[in-house]
């Protein structure tokens, strides 16, 4: 039965005494319960994250691609969007491999809080040294690229690390929701769910760092009218609340033991796995090689590779996720902005998840369930993925219509008519609006989806490590990405943004075929 997360369980409502979860609960409506402190405190950690990292990597595009005579954008250092594309999807790269590094280190090592607090450390020192290097003085010097060079090497690493260990943190704080059968006002019974609490805990995980996205408008501003050092101090101010708060809630925050000996025997059976043609062995004495732990862990490990199945369509979601935030901005410098900074029209995507979000959670979901239409992990990314696919075909008409627009054409800001780059092509920017709204829509269902199926299917040993596989397949998106950078630029941006339209909706195809059963 799915879970109604449009209704919580009230602290007033009579609860059951003496019931069978298995039996009294098995046709009752499931509800969540009450978000713990704890895990408010985590999505505050997140939210600051997102804060900083949307007011450091929101201008980078221009920051590298422009320089600081453009006379049409701010810039800096003035590489070219080629150059400046791939630096970034190079930085995007690095940030979505080291979480399964990490994972390791939250699972087995360090736990939870000490690699958090780890995170924060490195972000900080990368957000710091970007700063500094981005002030007047020693940009002038020459100081900006080797900084920016620095600055990303500690930044992906902090960041990669906060990636794979904050969503199975936030969970671990529901770990104390009491399920249990409850009598609503209304004299309805019905039962408080520690999945449905997690699942909606997930959401809201979800919602806040997209609120965390609207930094974009106060960085954007600023790159323009004060400079990139006013933009990345943002970021570094917000970081330093989240280690203020993490370091005044550490008494509180839940910590989940450590399996020092899960990796050990993970690695070992995998290793076994490769020499038998990538099968696991189902029992350690299945033959004559030992395999260190249980027959028990081996079906863990057995199942959560089944999970990560699951992530293979995010590889072509996350290259089309990292048009948007390089590309995309270029594609609207490129268009008659009209005073508006070409960089901020990507915080369209987080208004839309900020207000499509809610009215999944509370409107379409229950009624949907109400209907008895499922409304499981599987169906939304598949739906995800497909609002995806439609983003990338509005990105496609769009370059169209720039490239078939006065006065540069195919060429734009860079023919004799654009007065040395002043004069963009005769299109309205507007245009862009539903390409982000569409992306919005889409991680609206898939991406809190991917972070419930996530856990949900995948031992407590294993958590961390599960989710940097998952966060692993935006490194090999990024990675694609890196490369076709050849194609970023003019004109065979139309082909490019057409490639992964048709790419990514046959991505969901297959994907909806592959999963139909669940």
């Amino acid at each position: 039965m799915e879970p109604d997360q449009s209704q919580e369980a009230s602290p007033t409502t009579e609860k059951q005494p003496g019931f069978s979860s298995n039996a009294d609960s098995a046709d009752l409506r499931l509800v969540r319960g009450e978000i713990p402190v704890t895990a408010l405190i985590v999505v505050c950690l997140s939210f600051f994250e997102r804060i900083a990292f949307n007011a450091v990597t929101s201008p980078l595009q221009n920051y590298i691609q422009n320089a600081e005579d453009d006379p049409l954008r701010p810039g800096a250092l003035g590489l070219g969007e080629e150059i400046a594309s791939t630096i970034i999807s190079i930085f995007f790269m690095i940030s979505f491999t080291t979480p399964l590094l990490a994972g390791v280190l939250a699972d087995v090592y360090l736990g939870r809080f000490r690699t958090v607090l780890l995170s924060y450390g490195m972000y900080i020192l990368g957000v710091f040294v970007l700063f500094m290097t981005s002030l007047p003085a020693l940009l002038s010097r020459g100081a900006g690229l080797p900084g920016l060079i620095v600055a990303m090497v500690f930044v992906s690493c902090g960041l990669g690390a906060i990636k794979a260990t904050i969503p199975p943190y936030l969970a671990e704080q529901c770990s104390n929701v009491n399920e249990e059968i409850v009598i609503l006002p209304s004299g309805e019974r019905v039962f408080v769910s520690r999945p449905a609490t997690i699942e909606y805990t997930f959401n809201l995980y979800y919602w806040s760092s997209n609120m965390g996205v609207l930094s974009r408008i106060a960085s954007t501003y600023l790159e323009k009218n004060v400079g990139f050092w006013a933009a990345f101090l943002v970021g570094l101010s917000s970081l330093c609340l989240g280690v203020i708060t993490l370091l005044v809630s550490r008494g509180r925050l839940i910590e989940v033991d450590r399996q020092v000996s899960a990796i050990i025997w993970a690695a070992r059976a995998l290793r076994i796995a490769v020499f038998k043609r990538l099968h696991i062995p189902i029992s350690k004495n299945e033959d004559d090689r030992s395999v260190p732990g249980s027959d028990e862990y081996i079906q863990q490990l057995k199942s959560g590779l089944k999970v990560c199945h699951a992530f293979l369509p995010f590889v072509v979601y996350w290259l089309c996720q990292a048009q948007m935030g390089t590309n995309t901005v270029s594609q609207a410098a490129n268009m008659q902005t009209h005073g508006i900074p070409n960089d901020l029209l990507s915080v369209i995507d987080a208004f839309t998840v900020i207000i499509v979000l809610p009215m999944l959670n509370h409107m379409l979901y229950p009624w949907l369930r109400k209907l008895g239409y499922s409304c499981s992990s599987i169906t939304r990314i598949a739906v995800g993925l497909a609002f995806e696919s439609c983003a990338m075909a509005w990105a496609t008409g769009v370059q169209a219509l720039i490239y078939t627009s006065p006065p540069c054409y195919s060429r734009p800001r860079a023919c004799a008519a654009s007065h040395n780059g002043a004069l963009p092509n005769d299109v309205n920017v507007a245009f862009q609006l539903p390409a982000y709204v569409f992306e919005g829509i889409g991680e609206s269902f898939a991406l809190p989806a991917v972070y419930d199926y996530a856990f949900n299917n995948s031992h407590q040993n294993l958590k961390s490590i599960v989710q940097g596989i998952y966060v692993l397949s935006a490194a090999f998106g990024y990675g694609i990405s890196l490369a076709l950078s050849p194609t970023y630029k003019d004109p065979k941006l139309l082909y490019m943004y057409a490639g992964l339209a048709g790419s990514t909706m046959l991505v969901t195809i297959a994907f909806i075929l592959a999963f139909r059963a669940h």
